[in-house]
């Protein structure tokens, strides 16, 4: 079996960078697997049905526009080879994006209950439409995602396993089960490249 990585990245609406990844655990050589990866991400932005997918649920602004498959050796957790992808895939929401550095999280559980069997992954910012008037995340578009989510999974169940990996214990667990919550979170690092212009005025 081969341990993979699966990497994801592009453009925020505000030209920063995202990018965010998952383990895989396959008997797939590296072709297929980074094929397989570019396949999921195709399917996830697409959705299960045609204007479910997240494409829908972020601005065009946000693009994804690299795949990359690193083979990861297990042991120490060094990568010892990489296949790379240009794609492009932006979204198609209408309206305006939420802050760059605003995350959702894909959290992957394991029959390990501890931190080790726990993992999670940050997709890009979404579009303010995704919001509620309390400001947490639309319960009926987290049930969309999920439904992207798994169908985008049951693609790539030819080509390997979800798992989590855990580089203190070095071992992986088979993910059994993902969610998908109404809360936002933060990236701050999404926000690197931005500079900040201040409006100030004199104390009267």
């Amino acid at each position: 079996m081969a341990l993979y990585q699966h990497r994801f990245q592009g453009t925020c609406a505000s030209g920063d960078s995202f990018g965010f990844a998952w383990w895989s655990d396959s008997t797939s050589n590296l072709s297929t697997a980074q094929d397989g990866a570019v396949a999921w991400a195709a399917a996830l932005w697409a959705g299960a049905v045609a204007g479910s997918g997240w494409e829908d649920q972020i601005t065009s602004g946000v693009v994804l526009n690299r795949v990359a498959t690193s083979l990861i050796n297990m042991a120490d957790g060094k990568q010892t080879a990489i296949a790379e992808t240009t794609v492009s895939q932006p979204g198609v929401a209408i309206g305006d994006a939420l802050p760059a550095d605003v995350a959702l999280v894909v959290s992957l559980r394991t029959d390990l209950a501890n931190r080790s069997g726990r993992g999670r992954f940050y997709l890009p910012q979404p579009a303010a439409l995704t919001l509620t008037t309390d400001g947490k995340y639309d319960s009926a578009l987290a049930t969309t995602l999920c439904d992207s989510l798994e169908a985008a999974w049951q693609g790539y169940t030819t080509v390997g396993s979800p798992v989590v990996y855990s580089r203190t214990m070095r071992a992986i667990q088979p993910v059994v089960s993902f969610d998908v919550g109404d809360l936002f979170d933060s990236q701050r690092r999404r926000e690197n490249g931005l500079s900040e212009t201040r409006v100030s005025r004199q104390m009267p």
